[in-house]
């Protein structure tokens, strides 16, 4: 498969790759205005509320120290990528080592600043190469950012060869960038 290639003209609204990911950024956009609140509390968030479509692309994790990313949610069309339901499981753990600091230091910058957080990265398993979008936002738990609900979804669809093969690798990173929700960056 050829690399992915981050151009403008592929871009949809909000300046993401996929529908997916610009529809859960107005989704998180609308939770602040219910709310009234710039990190809407984890109650104000339903995942039976989310459209259809985005649901089994959705994540939510409870950051915990010492770096505990405690698993609370995670979506079928997620489960079905990586092979397994990391559902009560320490993210980090399930994660390649090199990316295990990288991920930790970024979902302390979503809660910490608060900010949301999107980039693109690779996949790469036996037979097949992935980029998978994500987008991520803060959730307050006891009115403190606390929370990260995410949206991930692969940029380049396809059935997925991965039955019972399940070496993933993490691989490049690009299009990171940084999503100013009200607090400043």
């Amino acid at each position: 498969m050829r690399d992915f290639v981050a151009s403008k003209d592929k871009l949809v609204a909000g300046g993401f790759y996929t529908r997916e990911c610009a529809q859960f950024a107005e989704l998180y956009a609308a939770l602040q205005r219910q709310s009234g609140e710039v990190v809407p509390p984890r109650k104000a968030f339903s995942p039976s509320q989310a459209p259809r479509t985005l649901l089994p692309y959705v994540s939510l994790i409870e950051l915990r120290e010492p770096k505990l990313a405690l698993v609370r949610l995670v979506g079928t069309a997620i489960v079905n990528r990586v092979g397994f339901d990391s559902t009560g499981s320490n993210m980090l753990d399930t994660l390649p080592e090199p990316a295990r600091d990288w991920s930790w230091n970024n979902l302390q910058h979503v809660v910490g600043t608060p900010c949301g957080l999107t980039f693109v990265f690779k996949e790469d398993y036996e037979r097949v190469s992935l980029w998978v979008e994500v987008v991520s936002f803060p959730l307050a738990l006891d009115d403190k950012p606390a929370l990260v609900v995410s949206l991930s979804v692969e940029v380049n669809r396809q059935q997925l060869p991965l039955r019972g093969e399940r070496a993933m690798q993490m691989g490049d990173v690009s299009c990171y960038r940084h999503i100013d929700i009200g607090k400043g960056i």
